[in-house]
């Protein structure tokens, strides 16, 4: 089976679920792609985004860990922490082809990959919708992770707001991408407890590696023909950005973001 992969850059998280699937997964991966994130623009206005809902301190924290993360990434001798910190070095490592992608409904972009032969596109959790076009352009569609109990907790910061919300477990879903926005069929699905007075960095951490090989799995399932994927009963809930009324809530139950 040909599967090609679509992510996004970050040096936190999704660099930890390639790794996982990666080095669990048994099918030919022809690339990587990594799809710009279009609700972000630039880590300065992330930084003054994130800083009116958290406050100054702890986006001073996470910019002092960026810098960190930049400076092993760029500097691997210094890296002793025995992970990666970028999506590239990931495939660089494993020796990947790793490219960037502005808009990956670009008409040329899925004509591309319609060259491919792809048989699945496997996603690491990208914020771009994906159009139809793009979805039935691989022979088994298109799957990905999402951190969450699906139908509950579509969109955005999935795993922030099950915290915030009281929940005990987070909830890590591999489903196939429809139009709407985390609504197709779920394939496989699984959970992390959430420890007392723990961090939504640990959970992300957790669940990410957990996601990587559920992905692995699927994939797995896929090319053997062993999945009846369904879709998750219920309205559900979508959300957003966080908000400082969510994070008050958040904090109240014991958390920290760090």
């Amino acid at each position: 089976m040909r599967i090609l992969i679509i992510t996004e850059n970050d040096e936190f998280y999704l660099p930890l679920a390639l790794q996982a699937f990666i080095e669990t997964n048994n099918y030919h991966i022809l690339g990587v792609i990594s799809a710009k994130n279009p609700l972000l623009k630039g880590k300065f206005h992330t930084a003054k985004k994130f800083g009116k809902i958290f406050g100054l301190l702890p986006v001073v924290q996470k910019g002092i860990s960026l810098l960190k993360a930049k400076t092993f990434d760029l500097f691997s001798v210094l890296n002793r922490t025995g992970r990666f910190w970028s999506i590239e070095k990931v495939c660089q490592h494993y020796n990947l082809e790793y490219s960037f992608c502005e808009n990956i409904n670009d008409s040329g972009f899925v004509a591309h990959l319609s060259s491919l032969n792809l048989d699945l596109i496997a996603c690491i959790s990208p914020t771009q919708i994906f159009r139809d076009q793009l979805i039935n352009t691989p022979k088994y569609g298109c799957i990905n992770i999402h951190t969450a109990s699906l139908p509950n907790y579509r969109g955005l910061y999935p795993t922030y707001w099950a915290m915030a919300s009281g929940e005990k477990e987070v909830g890590i879903c591999i489903h196939y991408i429809e139009s709407g926005i985390d609504t197709g069929k779920i394939l496989l699905r699984c959970a992390e407890k959430i420890p007392a007075n723990t961090s939504m960095d640990y959970m992300l951490k957790k669940t990410k590696v957990t996601g990587g090989e559920l992905l692995s799995q699927a994939c797995k399932l896929i090319g053997e023909g062993k999945i009846a994927p369904e879709y998750a009963q219920g309205e559900g809930s979508y959300y957003s950005f966080p908000t400082k009324e969510s994070y008050t809530v958040f904090k109240s139950n014991g958390y920290t973001l760090w």
